[in-house]
């Protein structure tokens, strides 16, 4: 895996260094510096320092320099968003409160996140339980900061043209889609306006769950007729096998004749119009001996399947993955991920950081 924003400036030994006359630049050139120093480090170097711990630090950093600056660095902070628990979202729908209230008083701090987002990826964030009501006395007349408000929550989300979700965070999707989909309908003429989202690009990380709020809606199911790159991370664990020595003849057609996982037959194909690539990542991994002492915590090569000519039938019977590479019809490629080892038996458990890999842009 590469990694980003890893170059370190050379300073000659035994030799003082000289402060650079920053203040001599042009302000364009400042800003533009600016601009690179903001752009977050996906890639997690494994020392405890706070830009490890947080991607986006040297942006917020920045933000606090100056409302120009702010203004400068704040599309770069919002390129990539990552959101990998429930707090993280609650957090996010806080600042898009505050900028609207920004909005509304004109003030010069005021920003619109819509549109400035590429790419957004929601970890594993399960529903919270309904509240239960209250009476009387303790009846409150304001919202919850902690409440996930959707009516500002979808224009951000669905403006980015790359989602990535947990299973376990569909419900975030069903909400914005519901949200934008009532605005949709109210104002225009739904046969003739533009979709109120760009997404066409899905990734669907974990274990495989329920598609019926999304092919059961009119809005769930304009969204998934607009997709045309679909892909999927799952599951979260893969099956993995130790080779006593590494074997030239292993990356020949034989190492994948093996079928498509069967959770692929319940896809619900039919309902992707548009779709023109599948992607997913091969349920087994080939290990040597000597690569499993040094695994926990260290990248491994995954392979990903692309089929080029994906389904649209929901009676679609899968090949085995050696067909699709002789046919054309799909290629595997290798993909460096971070892992985490699991038991120590010959064939045992291993653990993706997904959202490493997709933040650094690699599963593509």
């Amino acid at each position: 895996m590469h990694h980003l924003n890893n170059f370190t400036p050379f300073r000659p030994i035994m030799q003082a260094t000289s402060q650079f006359p920053f203040a001599n630049l042009s302000s364009e050139l400042v800003l533009l510096i600016f601009t690179h120093a903001a752009r977050p480090t996906f890639f997690k170097t494994g020392d405890d320092s706070d830009v490890s711990k947080n991607p986006y630090a040297s942006a917020l950093s920045l933000c606090r320099v100056s409302k120009i600056v702010r203004r400068t660095v704040l599309p770069e902070l919002l390129r990539t968003i990552l959101l990998p628990g429930y707090n993280n979202v609650t957090a996010f729908v806080h600042a898009l409160r505050m900028q609207q209230a920004f909005a509304l008083h004109e003030n010069d701090l005021r920003f619109d996140y819509a549109g400035r987002i590429d790419r957004i990826w929601f970890g594993q964030i399960c529903e919270p339980p309904p509240q239960a009501p209250l009476y009387g006395s303790f009846v409150s007349s304001t919202t919850s900061e902690r409440d996930i408000d959707f009516s500002l929550l979808a224009p951000v989300l669905l403006s980015a043209p790359s989602l990535a979700l947990d299973f376990e965070s569909l419900w975030l999707l069903y909400g914005c889609l519901e949200s934008a989909w009532s605005s949709h309908i109210n104002m225009n003429d739904p046969e003739r306006a533009p979709l109120p989202w760009r997404a066409d690009n899905l990734t669907l990380v974990g274990e495989f769950n329920r598609w019926r709020p999304l092919t059961s809606t009119a809005e769930g199911s304009a969204f998934l007729a607009s997709i045309s790159r679909l892909s999927f991370l799952s599951p979260s664990r893969a099956e993995t096998h130790l080779l006593p020595t590494y074997d030239p003849c292993f990356n020949d057609l034989e190492h994948w004749k093996y079928p498509l996982p069967e959770w692929m037959t319940s896809v619900p194909w039919d309902s992707f119009k548009r779709l023109q690539t599948v992607s997913l990542v091969l349920p087994r991994i080939v290990l040597t001996v000597a690569a499993k002492t040094s695994l926990s915590e260290e990248n491994v090569d995954v392979e990903l399947l692309t089929l080029f000519d994906p389904p649209r039938s929901t009676y679609w019977e899968p090949k085995d993955i050696s067909a699709y590479i002789e046919s054309g019809e799909g290629c595997v490629v290798s993909v460096g991920v971070r892992t985490k080892l699991g038991d120590s038996s010959i064939q045992f458990t291993v653990s993706f950081d997904w959202e490493e890999a997709w933040a650094c842009g690699l599963l593509k």
